[in-house]
């Protein structure tokens, strides 16, 4: 996908400076070499360039169509639990003990909520059997 771009910017440049040079009759095989060149990168952007657009619409035509709905019915649910284990519950937990650090989660303590331990509200330090 990049072959194009950059062929067709080098021979650009290149027949852009060997007409320059040919109309300044500069001595040499040089502007005659740098049109060359040119062309034959210009010929390079044009077949790599339609190699990318075939690629491009073999990919689309690949696709047999969007996503139904029951699809989207079925990710969205997974996308917010997701959302919520890894993006919304730890931050939240990392706010709650910069402000409340003698609220300190231990073992015991279900992952997936703010509460510390039972024993740990009772200032015991000892782990929770449960």
């Amino acid at each position: 996908m990049l072959t194009p771009l950059v062929a067709a910017t080098s021979a650009g440049v290149l027949l852009l400076l060997g007409g320059l040079l040919q109309v300044a009759d500069a001595p040499g095989p040089l502007p005659g070499s740098l049109l060359a060149a040119g062309w034959t990168l210009a010929l390079v952007a044009a077949v790599t360039g339609l190699l990318v657009l075939a690629a491009v619409l073999r990919t689309a035509l690949g696709r047999r169509g969007a996503p139904t709905a029951g699809c989207v019915q079925h990710a969205r649910p997974a996308w917010r639990q997701a959302l919520l284990d890894f993006g919304v519950l730890p931050y939240l937990r990392r706010r709650h003990l910069a402000t409340h650090p003698e609220a300190a989660m231990t073992p015991c303590s279900p992952p997936d909520t703010l509460a510390p331990c039972p024993a740990r509200a009772g200032k015991d330090r000892t782990p929770c059997s449960d």
